[in-house]
């Protein structure tokens, strides 16, 4: 009985805990847009003092629905928009722009709508298809990034 309920206990707490949304760093996603142009890609712009973006992350990302739907239909990453690094996405190197307080790629992929979190949905080649701004709760999130 008590090898039952330990066996019990670790499957469940797999399925609880198991359920994350599988974020690349940029790199990593240009080599999977590079073998799977194909399938859309999520990138989750944030900054580390917004509290909707902390919010976010503890309610929304971590709903075991959103994880599963996210890693199931996209190419997910998360980026802090407010980096000063130099990085590169999809070939193309971006930089902070001090007058806007952000990263070039953030200014680029939201159109200039500077407003976190905010969530870009584009293809493989770089076309935006969705800019999702703000928080949103989990049924909302996931209405809302289908595409």
């Amino acid at each position: 009985m008590k090898s039952s309920l330990v066996i019990a206990t670790l499957i469940l707490s797999s399925f609880l805990f198991g359920q994350e949304i599988k974020w690349l760093s940029l790199e990593e996603a240009s080599k999977e847009i590079k073998a799977h142009p194909e399938k859309p890609v999520l990138i989750n712009f944030y900054t580390t003092w917004c509290g909707f973006c902390k919010r976010l992350d503890k309610e929304t990302f971590a709903n075991a629905q959103v994880s599963e739907y996210v890693n199931n239909n996209y190419i997910a990453v998360k980026f802090d928009a407010e980096t000063k690094d130099m990085v590169k996405f999809m070939g193309i190197q971006y930089t902070y722009i001090a007058p806007a307080k952000a990263n070039y790629l953030a200014y680029a992929l939201t159109n200039g709508q500077l407003s976190y979190p905010a969530t870009v949905l584009m293809n493989g080649k770089g076309d935006i298809n969705k800019i999702v701004l703000g928080y949103r709760s989990s049924s909302d999130f996931i209405t809302d990034i289908k595409i």
